[in-house]
């Protein structure tokens, strides 16, 4: 499969080097608005720099991957999914329901796969959780907690302002990783219960080019609710972009016979840790699953699911990362701030199943 990209920002690098480490995909050409980024991509990794216009014509290329700004997402994604391309897109799907439904239709319509990240419940750690829970090792699952508590986007990312537009916030931009890790593990959500606001009405940048300058801020910044799973789990989640310092892990799971905490899941991979009734201390599992980065808290995997997107069209079975699951998450974090507003519980319509378990025999390369 020949793949072109388009966005060439911080974490497209990452897409490509994870692409290439697969032998059935290559990058052929990488597109960006800003010239200078693309070329830059190109010249590093021995691919083209060309128009949008002139990659969405070109027969040779079989899937397009949207890594542009989340406002973005749904026009890139719909122009791709018209040329006949198989579309593989960074979260969110799109910022509105209307706009997923939409691309779903399309990529319907035309016999196309659309996924879209993340990616990161692929990673061994969480595929190590996914099967501890499988083998019943503490239970059914009572509840849950899901803490998402950080300072701001300003504080590291050279153009922070676009997590605090339309499309931003700490819930459709790094709750993406919680909620979807989620429905992979306990299944899909049956109502939401959520408040949200906006703590600051401006952010100062704190990081070079755009130092000192002022943003807007047009999202919540602090979303906090509960999740009931129609599995009768009830997760409490938090995120924001508020909270200066804290010490709550990331994901716990409660069960009928025993804890567990769950790696990071804005990592592929990371500590398990499970205490079950009678233990003296908590005991750590050790991750036995392919799929793992090497540095926590690197950007390691990122594309991950695109390739495994690919996989599935070659064998003919579903892609796990798939626009079904990520439509249900995104109606899931939609769902908080229209809760919030009307003071009520919302019902999700959508569903999904959970995605197949990788198998912690396979070799990285393969999916199956």
């Amino acid at each position: 499969m020949r793949v072109g990209i388009v966005g060439a920002g911080n974490i497209s690098a990452t897409y490509v080097a994870t692409l290439h480490m697969f032998d059935f995909i290559r990058v052929k050409s990488i597109y960006d608005l800003y010239q200078e980024p693309a070329r830059k991509l190109a010249e590093q990794f021995g691919i083209q720099s060309v128009a949008l216009d002139s990659m969405l014509a070109d027969p040779e290329i079989g899937l397009i991957i949207n890594l542009t700004t989340p406002a973005a997402h749904y026009s890139i994604s719909k122009k791709a999914l018209l040329a006949g391309k198989h579309v593989y897109s960074e979260k969110p799907l799109g910022v509105s329901m209307e706009e997923a439904e939409e691309l779903m239709a399309l990529a319907r319509a035309g016999d196309l796969r659309l996924g879209c990240a993340p990616d990161t419940f692929l990673g061994g750690g969480h595929q190590l959780t996914r099967r501890l829970y499988d083998e019943g090792r503490i239970g059914t699952a009572i509840s849950a907690t899901a803490m998402l508590l950080l300072p701001g986007h300003e504080h590291w990312h050279p153009n922070p302002a676009f997590f605090y537009g339309r499309g931003g916030g700490p819930m459709l931009d790094v709750g993406p990783y919680y909620v979807t890790n989620l429905i992979a593990l306990l299944g899909p959500v049956r109502e939401v219960f959520g408040a949200a606001k906006v703590t600051r009405i401006e952010r100062t940048v704190k990081t070079q080019p755009r130092f000192g300058e002022t943003i807007k801020v047009l999202t919540p910044t602090h979303l906090t609710g509960v999740m009931e799973f129609h599995s009768g789990a009830t997760v409490t989640i938090a995120t924001s972009f508020d909270v200066i310092k804290h010490k709550h892990n990331q994901i716990e799971i409660y069960g009928s016979k025993g804890s567990m905490v769950t790696p990071d899941p804005n990592n592929f991979t990371g500590k398990v840790e499970i205490f079950t009734e009678g233990d003296e201390a908590w005991e750590e599992v050790a991750v036995d699953h392919p799929y793992v980065e090497g540095v926590p808290g690197h950007l390691g995997l990122r594309g991950l699911g695109a390739a495994e997107m690919v996989d599935s069209l070659r064998s003919g079975r579903p892609h796990r990362v798939s626009s079904e699951l990520a439509f249900h998450a995104l109606e899931v974090m939609t769902a908080f701030e229209r809760s919030a507003q009307s003071k009520r519980p919302v019902a999700i319509r959508s569903s999904c199943g959970r995605p197949d378990p990788i198998p912690k025999h396979l070799k990285e390369g393969s999916f199956i």
